[in-house]
C-alpha cells in the first residue's frame, strides 16, 4: 500500500516529515535500488531504537486522550479496517 493513501497526507509534504525524522535519528531510510511507475526511487523506512521510543511515547499519548474522551476510538481505524 502506497504510504500516502494510509497515512492521509500529501506525498511531497510526508517527503519532508520522513526525513525529518531521519535526520533527527527516528527512522533509517533503505533505498532498494529499484524504481516505482514516476521513476522515483523505491525506498523503505526502518524505525529505530529512538524511533520505538517515540512511537511507544505516541501510542501512550494517544490512548491517554481517547480515554479522556478528546478523541473517539474510531476516529483511529481506516475505513477498510472495518
Amino acid at each position: 500500500m502506497r504510504i500516502e493513501r494510509a497515512t492521509l497526507i500529501e506525498r511531497k509534504e510526508l517527503r519532508n516529515h520522513l526525513r525529518n525524522l531521519c535526520d533527527s535519528g527516528h527512522l533509517e531510510a533503505e533505498s532498494s535500488g529499484k524504481t516505482g511507475r514516476g521513476g522515483h526511487p523505491i525506498v523503505a523506512y526502518v524505525v529505530t531504537e529512538a524511533g520505538r521510543g517515540l512511537r511507544g511515547d505516541l501510542g501512550r499519548w494517544i490512548d491517554l486522550g481517547v480515554r479522556l474522551g478528546y478523541y473517539p476510538e474510531e476516529f483511529f481505524y481506516l475505513p477498510s479496517d472495518a
